[in-house]
């Protein structure tokens, strides 16, 4: 059977364009079979690998916001110009690691129904960390794998933005956000097991007309333009790279995270012709006596061929209108 994988690039509250994504993938009939996820990307990765679908997720956004950013601000000022100082981040992220393991319970990598690889970055051995759900099909280059971890623990180390979120300990590593090796995983997802691999970048340097008086300003942008160069670079692993732009939105804008989904399913929506044809080509090389193979992850039943495809997207419903009514 050809395997599809997804690779979920980070990128804050954008990341929830992925759920948008998904959920146009899941009504055209188009199984996921593995998942790789970096960042706000390896929060989704986890909870569809577990086994929510991307309605349930989607109807489970507008419960989150600021408050899920548990910040530490009297220990970070205190501390911040000491020289003995110890503080490692801003937010202490122990909220973001219950918001996960709410959903997952008590779940390890190994326990997860799906093939997932979350990314993350260990400080101590300067290398990139997989946490893999299962053993990986050929290896990675200068990559470690781990897969006796919670899940939640996996995705509070993939998300722990360095200066913003406190880095993750365990055992005697340290890590932190994923992004600042490989923000779209898709050689991940392809060593998982994808013949197909359809990668999700969220992260745009398009020029700006700003005047970058402060520090930080010029800090976060210096990451944007270096983020956004490596995971154009990384996203050439993938078969399709979708791309859903959804304009200048902060990283915790918790506010415009339905305009984010919408336009992730709309982009996917869009976009659905050109992956039906990675599809079909794939298929015909792979499974020529069995063009049929390719079956729905949770329903069993038949992949759309080339010649349905058409009628398929245009009757599509826009789940987006039905939660505003």
């Amino acid at each position: 059977m050809t395997k599809i994988g997804i690779a979920l690039g980070g990128g804050g509250i954008v990341g929830c364009a992925h759920l948008g994504i998904l959920l146009a993938l899941e009504e055209a009939r188009i199984p996921i079979h593995c998942l790789a996820g970096t960042s706000s990307g390896s929060i989704v990765a986890a909870l569809y690998g577990f086994g929510y679908s991307a309605r349930e997720l989607i109807e489970f956004v507008p419960s989150i916001d600021r408050s899920y950013l548990d910040y530490d601000y009297g220990q970070f000022l205190n501390k911040l110009f000491r020289k003995d100082a110890q503080t490692r981040g801003l937010v202490r992220g122990k909220k973001l690691f219950e918001l996960i393991a709410e959903k997952t319970g008590d779940a390890r990598m190994v326990d997860l129904k799906n093939p997932v690889a979350i990314l993350s970055a260990d400080l101590r051995r300067g290398r990139q960390a997989l946490f893999a759900s299962r053993p990986l099909l050929h290896p990675l280059p200068d990559s470690d794998v781990f897969s006796d971890i919670s899940v939640a623990r996996a995705v509070q180390a993939s998300c722990a933005v360095p200066l913003l979120f406190q880095p993750v300990e365990y055992k005697n590593h340290l890590f932190v956000d994923g992004g600042i090796l490989e923000n779209c995983p898709a050689s991940a997802a392809r060593a998982l097991g994808a013949d197909i691999v359809l990668a999700v970048d969220l992260v745009f340097a398009d020029p700006v007309d700003a005047p970058f008086h402060s520090f930080m300003s010029i800090l976060y942008r210096v990451i944007t333009i270096n983020v956004a160069s490596q995971s154009k670079r990384t996203a050439q692993h993938a078969d399709l790279v979708l791309r859903p732009h959804v304009g200048g939105i902060g990283m915790f804008d918790f506010n415009q995270a339905e305009h984010c989904m919408e336009r992730g399913y709309d982009h996917a929506k869009e976009r659905l012709d050109e992956i039906f044809d990675i599809l079909d080509r794939v298929d015909r090389a792979c499974h020529r006596k069995a063009p049929s193979s390719m079956t729905h992850l949770l329903t069993g039943k038949p992949f759309a061929s080339f010649r349905s495809r058409q009628r398929l997207a245009s009757t599509t419903s826009s789940f987006f209108s039905k939660i505003r009514q």
